[in-house]
């Protein structure tokens, strides 16, 4: 539990320090990075022992030394990569601020400013992956074209820092990937924003491929730096064998002689030439032969402190070997340059770089491999998820004899127990709502009892009318006093009575056909098309009584066609319709003279039904708790399944959906809404 505590701590404090905690990684990286490069650059491209920080660094180097520039590096490089996040965090300015913010007002552009926070979690470690990987590489080489620097050791010099950077990269990702991972926990997102994917695939080809590409030049380049010492190593030994073998057959008196010695002798590549350094410590360069001030310098200064070996400048493949002699007691030395490049190492880094293009693609390939089957598992549990029932039979194929196997067939065996799970609940979720039906119908008797007794006893009525005109009418038969318009009374006032009757019947039938309705079970719903007006109509029998009762009005407006069509089962929809309107009566508490407002509207795509009322409105406990689980506010006379039912009737038999707005002592509304042309 400690443990778990502390690690609460420090992600509480990471999600608050947002910012602070990005610019320290990548700072850290940075400076990793560049000691990294400070290390190894000197090793790759066999830096001249005492060339670097030191006074003959200085001297070549215009009083830069190799610390001063690395310095300067890591500072140009910290300043813009804190530029680049400071810019790219600016929403993360105070994360605990803003998810407060977020939690007190849902408005949209609170959700919207939360879901710009989310996104920028989930791209900014790609983002400054490919920052930190690219943009070194690519200011280097500019930097390098635009000073003309072409040669084999610039492009060494590239394939280091892009060694490193990359690296650096891959070693930021995983630590700004955890760090937002934090950052998004602590906000609690658990969406996933309709944005464009940066997939697996493009992130496991990303992450493998830097690694691979990162041990090609690697490997490259500890092979060429090998190569080129153990070339210097031979032609040192052959050269050196080479001029005391000359010396020693011609025994030359003079510097003269010795010119025309060394001159005539073998070397094993054109590039390769001869100087001379007089015992006045003198550099002679009597065929005009190419050579840089620095391999000059370096052969006066520092050759005999390093084995007499001569390195040309920083990275070239240039070297030479000192052999000192002793002709006529004077000290002369002859430097034989030699050139320590090799065309069979630049074949080795073009197959390289074929056999990195190679597994790139197969790294894709593979990635995608995987990814695919991930997808469609993910496919399939979002099915599921939109309950589609159909999705539930269909097994994926097990395709492969691994872990992804072990994920397919655990799947699967998770479709089979949601099934019977889904099959349950609508089960239980049936027997439920019959149960939340009978008890509503046990409420409605007493009213429906009302609502018959008054046209049975005006059917009664005009029974006894018309049976009093039948006594008359056979009365008047022979009576030579009743004329033919008393007779045409006699039936007028018949007809009046039998409309009443008719009237009475088809208020009756009405009544009688909305309770069967109701009083149906929920297995025998039958879903056909029914009208907005019919479904208006019946509901305004049902809560009649109920209404009446509470000496309340029920409001109703139809604001669309009330010939529009719905396809569903009219009886759920009346029962949810009715369970709102009995809960907006009992919201005013006993108060009288109010309204109940039921407004239907529609526009292309759904129909809209609302309930309203005045009333007590609900707290925020009980709005936090609606349609999550079953909570009454009626005490012992209430069951809690009315409003919990009512969603999951919308949801699941209608693919709808129930809203509302309430206010504390002002009122609520609820808002069905039904999708038109919904298919089955």
């Amino acid at each position: 539990m400690k443990k778990i505590h502390k690690t609460k701590k420090v992600s509480n404090w990471i999600s608050k320090h947002l910012r602070f905690s990005v610019c320290a990684i990548f700072e850290l990286t940075i400076l990793l990075g560049v000691l990294l490069t400070y290390y190894f650059l000197p090793i790759f491209l066999n830096y001249g022992p005492g060339t670097i920080n030191s006074k003959f660094d200085s001297e070549v180097s215009g009083g830069l030394t190799y610390f001063m520039q690395y310095f300067i590096i890591f500072i140009i490089l910290s300043l813009l990569g804190l530029v680049f996040i400071i810019v790219q965090t600016r929403d993360f300015k105070n994360l605990d601020k803003i998810k407060n913010e977020i939690n007190s007002s849902n408005t949209p552009e609170s959700k919207k400013k939360l879901n710009k926070i989310i996104l920028k979690c989930m791209t900014l470690p790609q983002s400054l992956f490919l920052f930190i990987a690219l943009a070194p590489t690519i200011a280097l080489s500019l930097a390098f074209i635009l000073l003309g620097f072409t040669s084999f050791a610039d492009v060494k010099v590239i394939m280091v820092i892009t060694t490193i950077s990359v690296l650096s990269a891959s070693v930021v990702y995983i630590f700004f990937k955890n760090v937002f991972k934090t950052a998004l926990s602590y906000l609690g997102n658990t969406t996933k924003l309709n944005q464009s994917n940066f997939s697996l695939t493009a992130t496991s080809v990303m992450q493998i491929s830097s690694l691979l590409l990162v041990s090609v030049i690697y490997t490259f380049l500890l092979l060429y730096s090998s190569n080129m010492q153990e070339k210097s190593d031979i032609l040192k030994e052959h050269y050196t064998l080479e001029v005391n073998s000359i010396i020693e057959n011609t025994k030359p008196r003079n510097i003269n002689e010795l010119k025309e010695v060394v001159n005539n002798m073998d070397l094993v590549s054109t590039k390769d030439a001869v100087f001379l350094i007089d015992n006045n410590n003198e550099f002679i360069n009597f065929n005009n032969s190419e050579v840089s001030d620095f391999f000059i310098k370096y052969a006066l200064e520092l050759s005999s402190e390093n084995e007499n070996i001569v390195y040309d400048y920083y990275g070239t493949e240039i070297q030479g070997v000192v052999i000192p002699l002793t002709i006529n007691n004077q000290e002369i030395k002859v430097i034989v340059k030699y050139d320590l490049s090799s065309h069979l190492l630049g074949a080795t880094l073009s197959n390289m770089v074929i056999i990195l293009i190679y597994c790139g693609f197969s790294i894709f390939f593979f990635s995608r491999s995987i990814t695919s089957e991930i997808s469609k598992i993910s496919e399939n549990m979002q099915d599921i998820a939109t309950r589609k029932k159909d999705s539930l039979n269909e097994k994926l194929p097990v395709t492969s004899n691994d872990e992804i196997g072990d994920l397919v067939v655990a799947f699967n065996n998770l479709q089979d127990l949601t099934s019977q799970h889904i099959n349950q609940i609508e089960n239980n979720q049936q027997t439920l709502l019959e149960q939340e039906r009978l008890a509503s119908l046990g409420q409605m008797i007493g009213g429906i009892a009302h609502n018959l007794k008054t046209p049975i006893m005006s059917i009664s009525g005009a029974a006894e009318g018309l049976t009093e005109l039948v006594g008359e009418y056979i009365a008047s038969i022979d009576n030579p006093q009743v004329n033919s318009e008393d007779h045409r009374g006699i039936a007028k006032d018949m007809l009046e009575w039998i409309t009443k009757i008719k009237t009475h019947t088809a208020y009756m039938s009405d009544i009688i056909t909305a309770v069967k309705g109701q009083a149906s079970q929920l297995a025998t719903s039958e879903y056909a098309e029914f009208s907005v007006y019919d479904l208006a109509k019946k509901v305004d029998i049902l809560v009649k009584h109920e209404i009446k009762k509470a000496l309340l009005t029920l409001e109703t407006n139809i604001s669309c066609d009330p010939t529009l069509l719905l396809h569903g089962d009219i009886n759920n929809l009346i029962q949810v319709i009715i369970n709102l309107i009995s809960n907006s009566i009992q919201a005013y508490n006993g108060k009288m003279n109010e309204k109940v407002y039921l407004n239907i509207s529609a526009d292309n795509s759904n129909v809209y039904i609302s309930v309203k009322d005045n009333g007590s409105g609900m707290s925020d406990e009980i709005k936090n708790k609606l349609f999550k689980e079953m909570i009454t506010t009626k005490g012992k006379n209430g069951t809690g399944l009315g409003l919990y039912m009512s969603y999951s009737t919308i949801k699941g038999k209608f693919g709808g959906n129930i809203e509302f707005s309430s206010e504390l002592n002002v009122g609520t509304t609820f808002t069905i809404t039904i999708p038109l042309h919904k298919e089955e």
